[in-house]
């Protein structure tokens, strides 16, 4: 496996931060997901109050940022990562940042303090998990793709 530098992982953080960030914002604005996760009958008020206060740019800011955590944490644990090919093991980072951070949020926050019904979440979760797997496709196509060690697609 190649040694990544500390701007070769920030670039792969930030640019699969950046455009993972960017397939949830435009499923989660898009109209057939807003009028089932903010339909009153199904949806709790309190969801519906708070969420729509939240300040998206410093969220997503916030996110992407994080994103370099995981493109650093991917770097140190790449040899362990299973699959021989840099899209196997984006896949299965993306997975691992899904489970690691989203699934626990969606509990957390969402059902037991906002109060979202199961179903809800669930619908998010499928959403957070396609985020998930861009973002880990895309580090891992940075940190990987030149590897001798790791075999193009």
């Amino acid at each position: 496996m190649k040694n990544n530098g500390p701007v070769q992982i920030l670039v792969a953080g930030l640019i699969g931060g950046f455009i993972g960030n960017g397939v949830l914002g435009a499923l989660f604005s898009s109209p057939p997901i807003q009028s089932i996760l903010y339909n009153p009958e199904w949806q709790s008020p309190l969801f519906i109050e708070i969420t729509p206060k939240r300040n998206i740019p410093v969220s997503v800011a916030g996110l992407v940022v994080l994103s370099t955590i995981h493109a650093w944490l991917f770097s140190v644990f790449m040899p362990s990562i299973p699959g021989k090919t840099w899209l196997r093991k984006g896949l299965f980072w993306g997975l691992t940042i899904w489970l690691m951070y989203w699934l626990f949020q969606e509990w957390f926050i969402y059902n037991t303090l906002l109060g979202e019904p199961l179903l809800l979440n669930a619908l998010e979760l499928s959403i957070l998990l396609l985020g998930s797997l861009v973002e880990g496709i895309i580090i891992a196509f940075v940190l990987v793709r030149k590897s001798s060690a790791v075999q193009a697609e």
